[in-house]
């Protein structure tokens, strides 16, 4: 199982790293999939600013599932 820990990286890279070894080499082959214009889909990724839901929907995509866990320091 392979951990990509948000908190380290912007979600673009974190998406890129998603993307390796599937089908979906291009940011705009996600977007098509989607159903998002690729402009907007790029303009999230630049921002930084990917909602949840599309976040839930990218991952879904490329094969991976969401995990949340509390700090152990909290």
């Amino acid at each position: 199982m392979k951990k990509i820990n948000l908190m380290d990286m912007s979600v673009k890279n974190v998406v890129r790293i998603m993307m390796e070894g599937t089908e979906y080499d291009q940011f705009q082959k996600i977007a098509e999939a989607l159903g998002i214009k690729k402009s907007s889909f790029q303009s999230m990724l630049d921002r930084n600013t990917v909602r949840v839901e599309d976040f839930k929907k990218i991952a879904n995509l490329l094969g991976y599932s969401i995990k949340l866990e509390r700090n152990e320091n909290e």
